[in-house]
């Protein structure tokens, strides 16, 4: 009896519209979400399932229904998040280093010009005292 009252509570169950778009997202990882245990491991374990399965399958690997439920587990629990952050912030340091290099470029060749100047005015100058002592 209780067999079946627990049928049809299953049979009879209420979804709400949160996982109603989590099903629409993304069906494989609800169902998994609701019946597998692998949606409830932490997300070290969740990339070590996903570098398992790229190791066993190499470029196979995207295909497979396992490594795309993995993913996609990895997306709800925010886990790209830290990385595209720090892909931004590399991006960033980089830049301003190329900047700096460019500006740093500049100005060393800003400053070679002037020390060439420099050297020439110097040689102009001592040639004309030199010529000027010899005309005396």
């Amino acid at each position: 009896m209780q067999q079946q009252q627990s049928a049809q509570t299953k049979r009879s169950r209420l979804f709400t519209a949160s996982e109603v778009a989590e099903f629409e997202y993304c069906p494989l990882a609800w169902w998994y979400e609701q019946y597998e245990s692998l949606a409830h491991v932490d997300i070290e374990e969740l990339f070590a399932r996903l570098v398992e399965l790229e190791h066993e399958h190499g470029s196979q690997a995207p295909a497979l229904p396992e490594y795309q439920l993995v993913e996609q587990l990895l997306l709800r629990k925010g886990a790209f998040d830290e990385g595209r952050e720090q892909h931004l912030e590399h991006a960033e340091e980089v830049e301003e280093l190329q900047e700096e290099r460019i500006t740093t470029a500049r100005t060393s060749g800003t400053i070679r010009i002037l020390v060439l100047a420099a050297g020439v005015m110097l040689i102009v100058a001592i040639l004309l005292i030199v010529v000027a002592l010899l005309m005396r």
